[in-house]
């Protein structure tokens, strides 16, 4: 008897699921879809990462700062057992060694 009044239930979720998919599809045929940029806090999150790494609207100290705290975090992180492919490291080893010639080429040119 359970199994009986168990498969009742699923069929009728399962039927109840089939209806909604098929309103949302009915609807969707006859609106048009609207792009809306994403806003709130995780879009800026993921601008903000996106900008980083494309090196896009972050003056050099504000890179610099970001990549030296990026190192720490890693270096935290390692010490208490979770450790990064030497990739991620190196990328990061790189993008600091570009700035810190951006800088140094910047001073010689303001001397």
């Amino acid at each position: 008897m359970d199994v009986v009044i168990l498969t009742a239930i699923i069929v009728t979720l399962f039927i109840v699921f089939i209806i909604a998919v098929y309103r949302e599809f009915s609807v969707m045929e006859n609106e048009t879809y609207v792009f809306q940029k994403e806003s709130g806090p995780r879009a800026g999150l993921v601008n903000f990462v996106g900008n980083l790494a494309a090196n896009k609207s972050l003056s050099t100290s504000e890179r610099k700062s970001i990549y030296k705290a990026m190192n720490r975090n890693i270096a935290d992180m390692e010490s208490d057992g979770v450790y990064f492919d030497e990739i991620v490291k190196e990328m990061i080893k790189e993008q600091m060694a570009e700035l810190k010639k951006h800088d140094v080429s910047d001073t010689s040119a303001t001397s």
